[in-house]
């Protein structure tokens, strides 16, 4: 007989007592309390163990017995109440599943969700709901997809607006940043990486290496990058390699006198025609995004690899700055900032996920194939 059966019975029968016999009932029912605890004492082990039927039996007297607790010997009453809890919650979760409830996504998409999770454990949510997207055509929420990934990364704090970041954002689509970053190599040389983004799409038109930075290799460098393309503003810190001139000297950008704190700006300024932004002082999140790129930099290719010399470090990290610009995906803007133009075309129905190594198998590029 079903459990659940039995303890209808069991509720009639003690209902029926209380009712025939008022006066007799609580005895009664302490009697029969005591009886059923006896006989679990009389079972041949060495420790009696209780069963569904026992469990059941106190579940139902506790509901209708009120001194219940006082006869109860062999366990305790927290005991038994763990049992009603379990009880209640399992009878909700069975009805709960009789329901229609949210869908379950397609097994398919649980399987890239845990592949691409697996692959790589630093990737966010968001950061994973974007690959899906954008590569593959997938679009999950970041909830659904952290309910699938192997291991995930808690959302961000939103950072509250202010007036440099109002600034980045109303002029971002003309403005570039540059910073140096430094790697040692495994003879403890220093290796300067100096690179060149774009800030509104997050593209990086330039990176090189040097274990010599002067103003005019740095010079050379920005002419390269702004072969066919020219912003407005050039933002940049307070690096000595940029000609800090300690006083602000007067120069003149398209009719228009403008404040030069280093050599920088003033050539800029004068050979270029473009402003020179140095980040105010004592302020190390003006550089924010260039900042974030140094550091996914590090995370993702500096850390992993030994650094022999300068050369090698140049073809490793342009072919790190290609996947950057055409196949990583990027959650501040929300895409990527040169698409490869294969993510345009058509992808195949019920395709299977390709994984192209990137850096030697260090990351990957995720697809659709047929």
């Amino acid at each position: 007989m079903a459990p659940r059966i039995l303890m209808q019975l069991m509720a009639m029968m003690l209902a029926l007592v209380r009712t025939l016999f008022a006066d007799k009932a609580n005895l009664a029912i302490e009697n029969l309390a005591l009886r059923q605890q006896l006989v679990v004492l009389q079972r041949k082990t060495p420790r009696p163990r209780l069963d569904d039927f026992d469990r059941a039996f106190w579940a139902v007297l506790k509901e209708q017995f009120a001194s219940w607790a006082d006869a109860l010997i062999i366990v305790k009453p927290e005991t038994v109440i763990g049992w009603h809890k379990h009880r209640f919650q399992g009878f909700w979760r069975r009805k709960s599943l009789l329901g229609p409830g949210r869908p379950r996504i397609p097994q398919q998409h649980v399987d890239f969700i845990k592949r691409i999770s697996g692959d790589h454990p630093e990737y966010g949510e968001d950061r994973i709901a974007l690959e899906l997207e954008l590569k593959l055509g997938i679009r999950h929420s970041a909830a659904t997809i952290r309910k699938y990934m192997v291991k995930g990364i808690g959302p961000g704090r939103a950072r509250s607006p202010q007036a440099w970041s109002t600034f980045l954002k109303n002029q971002a689509s003309a403005i570039w940043t540059c910073d140096f970053c430094i790697q040692r190599t495994v003879k403890f040389t220093a290796l300067y990486i100096f690179v060149i983004m774009e800030l509104g799409s997050r593209k990086v038109m330039h990176i090189n290496v040097t274990q010599h930075p002067t103003q005019d290799w740095v010079r050379q460098q920005i002419r390269t990058a702004m072969y066919e393309k020219q912003p407005k503003f050039l933002l940049h810190d307070n690096d000595g390699m940029f000609g800090q001139l300690g006083k602000a000297v007067s120069t003149e950008v398209g009719g228009k006198k403008v404040s030069c704190r280093s050599a920088l700006d003033v050539w800029l300024a004068e050979t270029q025609g473009i402003r020179g932004i140095p980040t105010p002082y004592h302020a190390p999140n003006a550089q924010a995004h260039i900042e974030r790129f140094n550091g996914s930099l590090r995370r993702e290719l500096l850390d992993h690899i030994l650094v022999w010399n300068e050369s090698q470090l140049r073809v490793t990290t342009a072919e790190y700055v290609r996947w950057h610009n055409s196949g990583r995906v990027h959650q501040g803007i929300q895409g990527i900032p040169d698409p490869d133009p294969e993510l345009a075309k058509p992808r195949p129905v019920n395709g299977r996920l390709v994984a192209r190594p990137v850096l030697g198998g260090l990351h990957h590029d995720y697809r659709i194939a047929a």
